[in-house]
């Protein structure tokens, strides 16, 4: 049970540090191309992202075999 639970916890730093990841660099991009930030257009991004994230969670888990 205590490597079930460690691989949760992995999971979840994983999953938060990729959206962090992923929101600083479309942050960091569009203040480069744009000069501007746009609150609405980030959270268009965040939702696109944190659905396709866990869309390709559920997939790998039903594609994976289960032992």
């Amino acid at each position: 049970m205590v490597a079930v639970r460690g691989l949760v916890h992995t999971r979840r730093d994983l999953y938060v540090s990729g959206f962090v990841a992923a929101s600083l660099a479309y942050i960091f991009n569009v203040l480069a191309f744009t000069g501007e930030f746009a609150l609405f257009r980030w959270v268009v991004f965040a939702t696109f992202f944190l659905v396709s994230f866990a869309g390709f969670e559920w997939f790998l888990g039903w594609a994976a075999p289960q032992e």
